[in-house]
């Protein structure tokens, strides 16, 4: 049994990115298996990517590598193809798969990375390529946690659910940041692409989602724009993991999420200048923004995990409502 974004998994795939149950005996809240999957029904809604959405199912096909369904919230069911290796299979299913299924759970599942500040969370959102691991590095660097990489769930009460302890960077980002790759796990044999570990331990708590960044890129200086009204809306179904899905209820509860967090956090779009690497000019535009936007006396990041932990009494899970 495997533990992750507050959920109880079993599989029957090794997982060694998870961490391993604490709590033995408890029932799954996710199972995962190997076998076959149904193709679509004739009613299925066919979406781009390989995606697909029949009635309560979720399906994933990843030409080369295996056919996926997610169903009910509840079971992933993998269909390998052959030839397929063991990383290819583990990197859909801990990315497209469970992002699909997280939001069949009812949470809203965003395109991104999310780390610890001043007690609250700060989700930075950015299509592939942006530089959103890259800037959690830096972040993490610098000392604050990281709670998540890629794919940032967000629960019914607005908080941002903790992920894996580990961050993907190319070699040119590795690079940039000083950190050797010899010795780290690549994501994919055909790419230069790795997962560099994060020095946490214990289980984290959910933590309030007070900030919420987008990084774009535009001909001017590095600047911070607030985002409100209906451009909050457009951003945050721009930046949801793989937002095709969004159909029907699954597209209502989306909305719902969607509103209810544009209330609690301040959303804003973090402009930066073409060609230039601003990874730690955008950190420090961040932060800025976050101690102008700060209670004065709340508690540092890490501070702000222990003080919770303290008072958790068991884990908490990832459900819907």
């Amino acid at each position: 049994m495997y533990a992750g974004y507050g959920l109880l998994i079993d599989s029957e795939l090794t997982l060694p990115d998870l961490a391993r149950d604490a709590a033995p005996g408890a029932p799954p809240d996710v199972v995962v298996r190997l076998g076959p999957v149904a193709p679509p029904t004739a009613d299925a809604v066919l979406l781009p990517l390989g995606l697909w959405v029949d009635g309560e199912r979720i399906g994933i096909d990843v030409p080369g590598v295996a056919r996926y369904s997610c169903s009910g919230g509840s079971l992933i069911t993998v269909q390998p193809a052959p030839g397929a290796s063991d990383d290819a299979l583990r990197l859909f299913l801990l990315g497209s798969a469970l992002g699909c299924l997280l939001t069949q759970r009812g949470l809203l599942v965003l395109h991104g990375n999310a780390f610890v500040v001043d007690g609250g969370c700060a989700v930075v959102l950015g299509h592939s390529g942006a530089g959103k691991s890259t800037l959690a590095a830096e972040m993490h660097r610098r000392g604050h946690l990281v709670l998540s990489d890629d794919v940032v769930p967000v629960d019914a009460a607005g908080r941002a659910v903790p992920g894996w302890p580990r961050i993907k960077l190319w070699q040119d980002a590795l690079d940039r940041l000083g950190l050797p790759s010899s010795g780290l796990d690549r994501v994919d044999d055909r790419f230069a692409k790795f997962h560099v570990p994060l020095d946490r331990s214990g289980s984290l708590l959910p933590v309030p989602v007070r900030w919420i960044y987008v990084l774009d890129r535009y001909d001017g200086p590095l600047r911070v724009v607030p985002v409100t009204g209906a451009a909050a809306f457009v951003s945050l179904h721009e930046h949801s993991y793989r937002n095709e899905v969004l159909v029907g209820d699954l597209r209502r509860t989306h909305l719902a999420r969607s509103a209810d967090l544009a209330r609690t956090a301040r959303l804003a779009r973090v402009d930066r200048p073409h060609g230039v690497d601003s990874v730690a000019a955008s950190a420090d535009a961040i932060l800025a923004d976050i101690r102008s936007t700060t209670t004065p006396g709340a508690p540092s990041g890490r501070r702000a995990i222990r003080e919770e932990q303290q008072h958790a009494t068991r884990p908490t899970r990832a459900v819907g409502a």
